[in-house]
């Protein structure tokens, strides 16, 4: 087991590491962005690039989910690359009916989001980036299935590198406006269809079988509804803001989205990304149970020290990246959505369990509950309170679908993970961030050194706490010995 647990480790670094691109140049870009839009435009910007994200996840069936579920179960080169052959034929139909059937549409909505029609090739370009990124689930869910993180790290830099060159290009020299970040964006994705594809030839099965795209689709269909309301969760607030305030709110909102987004794209992702394949690997291992047990423990403990550090510095992070008084506001948002990451890493441990037992339609039930607990709430807090409102509303759904995915995947696959652990960690974490209210008015360097310190003492806390057993912490003092070493 404790090889598994360092194969958990390592894989959720490299891959973190991957993801670390995408913040390290989403927070290269945010001074274009912040420079060249509005915040107006910048607010238009996240709305479209929020629904060709949702429109790429839902279009494209989940079908890769089938794909690492069913490859795990055989040894087989032969078979795993049949199931490989047959999940690219079918999102490569899907993509390429995609843009068919939504070629007709598109003045309809450049007038939805633009008021007028003027805007309609934005989405010939979106429609055709969506296709790409379908197609292109299936070689970057390979790479995470045959183990290889450091080769799915280094395509999905390469992509962010190559959007971060074109958008500058488009911004900067060429002064395209938004529909430059989209055009940098489609160039990204076809240069990474055009390196991947020579590596899906040399592990396809060329075996079309019917028979077994209608189980895999009977798998993930349940998870095309679950990632839906997933995804509505995730952005729909965006929309009522819209609707209810307008666009520059969307853009104060987002922001504090994208800063906190950091606890998910290094942690929450990374995580997921290397310890899925793992999971299905281990989930009927006699000591699967202490597997998982100890894996939610101390992935509870790493949320909650990223949301801490985010917290404190967000307000530091947006005077540095920022180029417009206008868009600093949206620090003080930070710490509600970090607490809504926690509660969606937490989650994810528990609706595994679902998958485990191929029980995923519960994924889609819990989900849709919490969906619409979360627009009901939208339209009763956004009023009253704003973007803050829409930030509370995330906070509770999140932790709706993690108390009810809890109650509910025991009852398939039982683990007794330490739930009490989890409280002491999140109640130092917040008692630190609670404590760091009184530097309001603090110099800020003082401010802080002060925020380190605090830092610093989440760890400590944690020991004085007993978070720790004896036996990890015979391990760690083995560790720190061998470096002294």
């Amino acid at each position: 087991m404790l090889n598994k647990l360092k194969d958990t480790a390592k894989h959720t670094f490299i891959y973190s590491i991957g993801n670390l691109s995408t913040k390290i140049i989403g927070l290269l870009l945010l001074p274009l962005y912040t420079a060249k839009l509005s915040l107006l435009n910048y607010g238009r910007f996240t709305i479209l690039e929020t629904t060709s994200m949702f429109l790429a996840m839902v279009l494209g069936l989940r079908i890769v989910s089938s794909m690492m579920r069913w490859s795990a179960e055989t040894e087989d080169k032969n078979e795993q690359g049949k199931i490989l052959f047959n999940t690219y034929v079918i999102l490569l139909i899907t993509a390429v009916a995609v843009n068919i059937i939504f070629a007709p549409v598109k003045s309809w909505l450049s007038q939805v989001f633009f008021s007028s029609t003027d805007y309609s090739h934005f989405f010939t370009v979106i429609f055709a980036i969506i296709g790409l990124e379908m197609v292109n689930q299936a070689p970057m869910n390979l790479f995470r299935f045959r183990g290889k993180p450091i080769v799915y790290s280094a395509f999905f830099a390469s992509k962010l590198l190559i959007v971060l060159i074109f958008n500058i290009y488009f911004l900067v020299y060429a002064e395209t406006g938004v529909i430059g970040i989209f055009y940098s964006q489609l160039i990204a994705n076809a240069i990474q269809m055009l390196c991947t594809i020579p590596i899906l030839l040399r592990n396809f099965k060329y075996k079309f079988d019917l028979s077994l795209i209608k189980e895999m689709l009977g798998y993930s269909i349940p998870l095309i509804f679950s990632a839906i309301s997933v995804q509505l969760l995730a952005i729909g607030d965006r929309y009522i803001i819209k609707y209810l305030l307008d666009y520059s709110q969307v853009g104060i909102y987002s922001l504090g989205y994208k800063i906190s987004g950091v606890l998910n794209v290094f942690v929450v992702q990374a995580f997921a990304l290397g310890f899925l394949p793992i999971a299905y690997k281990m989930q009927d291992s006699p000591d699967a149970q202490l597997f998982f047990k100890k894996i939610f423990k101390y992935f509870s403990m790493i949320l909650v020290f990223g949301a801490l550090g985010l917290s404190l510095f967000s307000q530091e992070i947006l005077l540095v990246f920022a180029q417009k008084q206008e868009f600093y506001i949206a620090y003080k948002i930070v710490p509600l959505f970090t607490i809504a990451f926690i509660f969606k890493g937490i989650q994810y441990m528990f609706l595994l369990g679902f998958h485990y037992v191929k029980k995923t339609k519960y994924v889609a039930y819990i989900v849709t509950i919490a969906l619409f607990v979360n627009i009901g709430m939208n339209f009763l807090l956004i009023p009253k309170l704003g973007i803050w409102g829409a930030a509370l509303t995330t906070v509770i759904s999140s932790l709706l679908i993690s108390v009810i995915s809890y109650y509910v995947s025991q009852k398939f696959y039982p683990v007794k993970y330490e739930i009490g652990k989890m409280f002491i960690v999140f109640a130092v974490g917040t008692s630190l961030y609670l404590m760091s209210g009184f530097l309001s008015d603090a110099n800020i360097y003082f401010g802080i050194g002060i925020k380190i310190v605090l830092c610093l003492a989440f760890p400590i806390l944690l020991y004085i706490f007993k978070f720790y057993e004896k036996t990890e912490l015979d391990k760690m003092k083995k560790i720190v010995n061998k470096f002294r070493k």
